[in-house]
């Protein structure tokens, strides 16, 4: 439903640690006052203001929304006046579901940076055809875990057919360099979801389903590789698990249903951290298992919390945020039988400097470059509803690069083999 509305950009969540950090973007980027009308919202006006002062010169008009998370007829009034609401306020499972409700029901664009697979499944079960009805697009994963991933995918699949008159029939991720740190809403979130797995028989085979946040009546498929074992790229190197593996392969395959299987339904995809040996790879699989079973038990997640790990609302210094920096290297192997290759690096810490500046730019680029005619409502991956439009951002906003490796072992930019895609195809190429 289309209204008018008082802001481009709400977000929710912005005395969070992750909210501050998108609030500084978006005033660096947009200032208060100009073609982008936003403001920050959340459950503590002292915290709330305190983020604007933060914030310095310029933010002092900067508008607040004060309410509860879980306070419906609230949430309903405020999404009411936004054209988008960027939440960064998590677990999401524990304080997301009234906003997303919220949204679904008064047709309010919505993003967030979860990346917990329950959580994204139970929503979209249940608000779908509301979305779809109002006209909401709801996306989910929106920063290091999905973006890279999912774009990555996307962008080799265009490649392939426009290079070499083929698709893609196997993606490997390669993460050869991953620098930064946690927030404890991070910690929080993948240890809440962890342990509602060992509780629950039903939420662990949604997250042992590669296929879990596909469109209802998809959500099955050919087997898929492992997330907790080790892996043998084509380039020959060793891979151990990547933790964020169990999200972003759900995403990709998600978008693949969304855009009617344009990778093919027997499309593959595995990712992992590229590590020097075989004995490097088992030693990473052995600690990951080990994290993951001492944050089960209560003693010792109580032990992690309050000795090792931030606790909510802190995260990684400015120096560490600044210092950080990755690198994923995607290796496709096409129906034709060729090689394909993509690198997508981010300057800053991946988890929360470069993050915050890509759902920075998801939101800007739904509320100002997605008109409800491009995409309908419902819940969507960010691929899938906007790769055409957000890759340009990121690359000129958010210090994202990304370069295709040719057949001859040359880098070139993605705009040099990428056309741009015709109205009419389901498939959308790229040019920029």
């Amino acid at each position: 439903m289309a209204t008018k509305t008082e802001f481009d950009i709400i977000l929710w969540g912005g005395s969070s640690f992750v909210g501050r950090l998108v609030s500084q973007y978006l005033l660096e980027k947009h200032g208060v006052d100009g073609e982008l009308r936003w403001a920050i919202g959340g459950r503590n006006e002292k915290k709330l203001k305190a983020t604007r002062n933060l914030l310095g010169t310029g933010a002092e008009r900067l508008p607040l929304f004060v309410g509860d998370a879980r306070d419906r007829p609230f949430l309903g009034s405020m999404v009411g006046n936004t054209k988008v609401v960027l939440s960064t306020i998590g677990p999401y499972m524990l304080y997301g579901k009234e906003l997303i409700e919220a949204c679904a029901a008064s047709g309010t664009d919505y993003c967030d940076l979860s990346g917990e697979i329950t959580f994204i499944s139970e929503m979209m079960d249940t608000y779908s055809e509301q979305a779809r009805a109002s006209g909401a697009r709801i996306l989910t994963c929106c920063g290091v875990d999905s973006l890279p991933s999912d774009l990555g995918v996307y962008i080799l699949n265009a490649a392939a057919h426009k290079r070499l008159g083929s698709g893609v029939s196997h993606v490997t991720n390669e993460v050869k360099s991953f620098k930064g740190g946690f927030s404890g809403g991070t910690i929080l979130s993948l240890g809440l979801m962890r342990n509602q797995a060992a509780a629950d028989d039903k939420v662990a085979a949604i997250l042992d389903n590669p296929y879990a946040i596909c469109p209802l009546g998809l959500r099955s498929g050919i087997p898929q590789p492992d997330v907790a074992s080790i892996l043998r790229s084509a380039t020959g190197a060793w891979l151990g698990p990547f933790f964020m593996a169990i999200v972003n392969t759900r995403v990709v395959h998600a978008t693949n249903a969304h855009l009617d299987y344009p990778y093919g339904r027997d499309f593959t995809y595995g990712e992992g951290f590229a590590v020097g040996s075989r004995l490097a790879a088992i030693l990473l699989a052995a600690v990951s298992r080990s994290v993951y079973l001492a944050y089960r038990t209560r003693p010792l997640r109580a032990f992690l919390n309050f000795t090792l790990l931030p606790r909510p609302g802190e995260g990684p210094s400015r120096k560490v945020r600044e210092l950080g920096h990755f690198k994923f290297h995607f290796i496709a192997r096409t129906r034709s039988n060729d090689r394909l290759e993509l690198i997508i690096s981010g300057d800053r810490d991946p988890g929360y400097g470069a993050s915050s500046r890509m759902i920075g730019e998801v939101a800007v680029c739904l509320a100002k470059d997605l008109a409800k005619k491009d995409l309908l409502g419902g819940f969507w991956t960010p691929a899938a509803a906007l790769a055409d439009r957000i890759i340009p951002r990121l690359i000129q906003n958010a210090g994202l690069q990304f370069r295709l490796v040719t057949e001859t072992g040359d880098a070139c930019p993605v705009s040099a083999v990428l056309s741009k895609r015709k109205k009419e195809e389901r498939y959308r190429q790229l040019e920029y």
